[in-house]
């Protein structure tokens, strides 16, 4: 048996080595006109993924309840006021009550807002201002108080906010950045439990690491001579327990996703991967392909693609494209089918819709078509069932290495 056991395993390793993440048919719905922001969670807690959307004629943010297996109904509206221009969005529980709320900047109005959610439904909460025009929103909690706060890159302002969320009550403050910042991503690079902030300089061609309190700079990083940093994504890109960054870098020649490693108190120089796609802006991070490494996908908006980066054991291979609708402006990683493992939503802003992309991986819960072979140690070979796990208990208990 063990010397099975180690066939199966190199097997198994080599398969995961070779997988690469996969989606389904992507499936559309329909938005209100210019689409923006998008975040998912179970809004309504029926157990399902659910999903809103940002628009901003007329200013609102639909809320799209799940009905299973990835699909979702109609809209149901929340309405942020006339010209409010409701644009990138967070699911967060803002007042501790164990439900997700939604977070929304209001670029027209240079704040962020809070909407309080009650078993799926939302009203207006908390408020703070931010610089001028603000253009991105993640979430961290930057003063460890147990409240979820939020970094905001304010285009125009050539700054970036704090917002402190206390117990729901929101306060800002506005600090310097390079010129026109695109995004502010929370990272704590010296794993000191303490955020520092890492922002993408466009006009610069630099990202600034900004230290955690004083938020200061305390490292500059040139980009390169052809590309501007747009959208960050804070990993472990490479496996070895601590944050990494990947920046969406794209011009008019080119467009990469540069990745930044940690290396204990600063940020190491960029390893630049070709996206394949033109002028990609937006990226995230998730194991789509469920191999243990972190993967990275880029939205692309000239070229009205995706673009997905396979990582390999911490190698990067350049970006496969896929195709979605026009001028696609947001997207998100979640688990849209509850299968357990991560899909997309990208919202196109000139398409008026919102595409979704099921992750052909599959954690447990259906919906997904990679195997686990290498977990198949008893017969009958070719299902998973009881008779594998009672071969692994004997294995593991008789110390098999």
């Amino acid at each position: 048996m063990t010397s099975r056991l180690s066939l199966i395993a190199g097997l198994a390793l080599t398969s995961f080595a070779s997988a690469a993440p996969s989606f389904g048919t992507p499936g559309s719905l329909s938005t209100a006109q210019r689409p923006g922001g998008v975040a998912s969670a179970d809004f309504n807690g029926d157990g399902l993924a659910d999903l809103a959307v940002t628009a901003d004629t007329i200013d609102r943010i639909d809320i799209f309840f799940g009905t299973g297996g990835g699909a979702f109904g109609a809209p149901t509206p929340v309405f942020t006021g006339a010209n409010s221009g409701p644009d990138a969005l967070v699911a967060a529980d803002v007042n501790g009550d164990g439900q997700p709320d939604l977070v929304v900047v209001l670029k027209n109005q240079n704040s962020v807002r809070a909407y309080e959610n009650s078993g799926g439904v939302f009203t207006a909460g908390s408020s703070a201002p931010t610089g001028l025009r603000p253009v991105s929103l993640k979430a961290a909690d930057m003063d460890n108080d147990g409240d979820v706060d939020f970094a905001v890159a304010n285009r125009d302002g050539n700054s970036f906010s704090i917002i402190s969320n206390t117990a729901g009550a929101f306060s800002s403050a506005e600090f310097a950045a390079g010129i026109e910042p695109r995004d502010a991503a929370p990272i704590d690079i010296d794993a000191d439990g303490q955020f520092e902030v890492a922002v993408s300089n466009n006009d610069d061609r630099t990202i600034t690491v900004h230290a955690s309190g004083t938020y200061a700079i305390q490292q500059t990083i040139a980009v390169n001579a052809i590309t501007r940093p747009e959208g960050l994504a804070v990993a472990d890109l490479d496996g070895d327990g601590d944050s990494d960054l990947a920046a969406a870098l794209s011009d008019d020649v080119a467009s990469f996703a540069g990745l930044y490693f940690n290396g204990g108190t600063m940020l190491g120089g960029a390893l630049n991967i070709p996206t394949n796609g033109a002028n990609s802006g937006g990226i995230v991070a998730a194991d789509f392909d469920l191999d243990g490494d972190m993967d990275l996908v880029t939205l692309n908006q000239d070229s009205n693609s995706i673009s997905v980066l396979d990582n390999a054991a911490g190698a990067f291979q350049p970006g496969v494209p896929t195709g979605v609708g026009v001028r696609p402006e947001w997207m998100v990683a979640a688990d849209l089918d509850n299968n357990g493992s991560p899909d997309l939503a990208v919202t196109n802003r000139d398409s008026n819709d919102t595409w979704t992309f099921l992750s052909n991986a599959d954690n447990g819960g259906g919906g997904g078509d990679q195997p686990c072979n290498g977990a198949d140690l008893a017969a009958p070979f070719g299902v998973l069932d009881l008779a594998d796990i009672q071969a692994f208990i004997v294995e593991f208990t008789g110390g098999c290495p």
